[in-house]
């Protein structure tokens, strides 16, 4: 049996919603030809205007440690990490049960 991927959940605080989002495009584009990478679903907040989070799922906790590394180098990330004032959270989970 194949053991579940790995979800990543980010929540951050962004500066400018408007340039995240923007940003967040060109960073999805170039994390999508990482190794390990399976999907990005990218949310913002209802309720909170300067709220969104991503929710990445990885093969491997390892490619997602791996990718976690890479984009602090990557200059196609660079421009969505300058509009993230603060992460609130930054996790990776597996599905223990689904329905």
């Amino acid at each position: 049996m194949t053991p579940p991927n790995i979800l990543e959940l980010a929540v951050c605080a962004v500066t400018d919603k408007d340039a995240a989002l923007v940003a967040r495009k060109r960073a999805m584009k170039a994390v999508s030809g990482y190794p390990g990478f399976v999907s990005w679903r990218a949310l913002t907040a209802c309720e909170t205007a300067d709220m969104i989070a991503d929710l990445v799922e990885w093969e491997t906790l390892e490619a997602a440690q791996a990718a976690g590394k890479r984009v602090l180098t990557d200059p196609e990330f660079a421009p969505y990490m300058a509009t993230i004032g603060s992460v609130k959270l930054m996790q990776h989970f597996v599905t223990e049960q689904q329905v």
